[in-house]
């Protein structure tokens, strides 16, 4: 399956479907004869001056049904139970209320609806040098009602995003080269600062997921009763992004141990901590054969040097050395 099946894999796509913050690339086009709106940031105008800026082919940039301005989607759109699917790509690592974002999904879906994620893997992006994102977080944004980025959260996010060869993100499964941070500590403190006195949005990635810590975080936000989104269907990581499926279901949910614990097991294989910095560590491995190898060389040189001072031929010209010197100054 490519990436697009994925994405749909689940959606009823002869379906109403609504596209949050489709972009450049939509994933299903109006154009292509789906019953589908769009909620973006700014209007079709505005999206494409801002990708043309940045040097992006903006021909596949479609009209915007509902500029999104901060208020809830089902104010925003004015519709509830409507929805057979939504599709969010590269979207809720941005959100401040992640699970406002949940909730207001799952109250424009129709029962059994799709809510369909695609997600950075932070293994495999600038994100890399982050924890993960922890419930505590989740559901303290949640409780704080929180419309825009904290500045402990800005901070992190500066101080922490990283590239890899000059790349923000490169391709699963490889790991990362030449690890630098794209913001220096002064951009960090200056933009820490600015979020202390801000009024408006500031755009970052909130949360950091790996898709075990994402699947572990639906289960236990299920257990809370905090939202009615249950995973339907996932994908592993392709490139630097992972896609799962998030199904509405209204009746009540059981908590099993053994299934959350199962869940526990497979974040610990993707965080196992010999694994946390895989990169780093293949580094330094790297770098310690290269510096033994120079010390051996540099002995290996050494052991001829001395090898050449105590020769026989060495001493022989040692000595033709000092007749000569001693001819060349004689009155």
């Amino acid at each position: 399956m490519d990436r697009r099946e994925k994405i749909v894999y689940k959606c009823d796509l002869n379906g109403r479907g609504l596209e949050i913050g489709p972009s450049l690339r939509p994933v299903v086009p109006k154009r292509d004869g789906y019953n589908v709106e769009t909620i973006d940031h700014t209007d079709k105008k505005g999206l494409q001056e801002k990708y043309a800026a940045q040097g992006h082919n903006v021909e596949d940039i479609e009209e915007v049904d509902y500029i999104w301005n901060g208020e809830p989607y089902t104010e925003l759109t004015g519709k509830t139970d409507y929805y057979d699917y939504i599709i969010a790509s590269h979207v809720i690592e941005h959100t401040c209320d992640l699970i406002g974002f949940f909730n207001d999904c799952s109250a424009m879906l129709k029962e059994n609806g799709i809510l369909s994620v695609v997600i950075p893997d932070k293994r495999y992006c600038f994100d890399y040098l982050r924890p993960v994102t922890s419930i505590s977080q989740v559901i303290d944004s949640h409780l704080n009602r929180s419309l825009v980025h904290s500045p402990g959260s800005i901070y992190e996010h500066m101080s922490s995003a990283c590239k890899s060869s000059g790349d923000i993100a490169w391709i699963h499964p490889c790991l990362p080269v030449g690890l630098e941070t794209i913001h220096d500590i002064d951009s960090a403190v200056k933009t820490y600062n600015e979020a202390l006195d801000q009024t408006g949005y500031i755009d970052i990635h909130k949360w950091v997921f790996t898709k075990s810590t994402f699947e572990l975080l639906i289960y236990d936000l299920n257990c809370l009763n905090l939202i009615n989104l249950q995973i339907n269907a996932s994908f592993d990581t392709l490139g630097h992004e992972f896609y799962v499926s998030l199904v509405k279901q209204d009746s009540e949910f059981i908590p099993d141990d053994k299934i959350r614990f199962e869940l526990v097991l497979r974040v610990l294989d993707e965080l196992e901590p010999a694994d946390i910095n895989p990169a780093l560590t293949a580094q330094v491995n790297i770098l310690n054969e290269k510096v033994t190898d120079l010390k051996n060389q540099v002995n290996t040189l050494n052991n001829q040097i001395s090898g050449i001072y105590g020769s026989a031929t060495w001493k022989a010209g040692e000595k033709i050395q000092k007749l000569y010197r001693f001819f060349k100054f004689s009155p």
